[in-house]
């Protein structure tokens, strides 16, 4: 059994803007590259990347888009975290405290909200102690293009708009949060990479609300791994190149063994 971490994040190392509010391009965030063989460790430059991967490398990237997933009340918010085969959709209730929210564990069973443009949400049954099961009167994408806005963290001080919540590869809405590994892509990043010889596939992961919290079961999050990107899972690691990960979004769907995870910091 691998020994449990214990790290504390310093408020100051908290993504409290984006860093294009700081005059940073996406890409100008850090990366820490930690190389397995070696155990070396150095810190880069996420602009760096194409000069870090090698020809041949494949990047496995999340192409869900974020949705606008908060509908705020007065006193409460309704996270939207997904939508269930049955057509329910899975939901967090929030308790809204100043310019941030915390759990509330009110509500019961066939109770109905009502929601800004006369809608209503009426709650079917708790699927973990956190998340209900509900049902809403009008088509849940298009309500939330209306009324919702960002999920934000409570260390976030204010609202930005939906735009700074997307990545260079989302082009398929469903995320109730950004799949953030990806957020310091650009395009020109992208296109560097592709000349340097390093491709990039998608996977389709359209996360909920913020990660399980402790002995929290977990809950379904939907996906699709396109049959062209497992070839190249496999094609690659045949010919001795890396599969990489972009993100834990990335290797929460089924896949082969991936070589690395990579995630940058603000």
């Amino acid at each position: 059994m691998s020994p449990a971490i214990d790290f504390t994040l310093p408020a100051v190392r908290e993504a409290h803007e984006p860093p294009e509010a700081r005059g940073l391009g996406r890409d100008g965030v850090r990366l820490l590259v930690s190389r397995k063989g070696t155990g070396e460790i150095g810190h880069r430059a996420f602009r760096d990347l194409p000069a870090i991967l090698a020809p041949g490398d494949l990047l496995v990237v999340n192409n869900s888009a974020t949705m606008a997933a908060a509908v705020r009340l007065d006193r409460l918010a309704v996270h939207f975290s997904g939508e269930l085969p049955t057509g329910e959709w899975l939901i967090e209730l929030r308790r809204r405290t100043g310019g941030a929210t915390e759990p509330y564990m009110g509500g019961a069973p066939g109770e109905w909200l009502p929601l800004p443009g006369q809608a209503t949400l009426r709650l079917v049954s708790r699927e973990t102690p956190r998340l209900w099961r509900a049902v809403l009167n009008r088509d849940v994408p298009s309500y939330l293009e209306r009324y919702g806005v960002p999920i934000r963290y409570s260390y976030v001080e204010r609202d930005w708009p939906l735009d700074h919540y997307q990545t260079v590869f989302g082009i398929k809405p469903g995320s109730a949060e950004m799949p953030s590994a990806g957020r310091p892509f650009t395009a020109a990043l992208v296109t560097a990479l592709v000349s340097r010889g390093v491709t990039v596939a998608p996977i389709t992961l359209h996360t909920g609300v913020a990660s399980p919290e402790k002995d929290e079961p977990p809950y379904p999050e939907r996906f699709s791994v396109p049959a062209s990107t497992a070839r190249l899972v496999n094609l690659t690691r045949e010919n001795g190149g890396r599969v990489i990960a972009v993100g834990t979004t990335v290797m929460a769907a089924p896949r082969p063994i991936f070589g690395g995870l990579l995630n940058a910091s603000a």
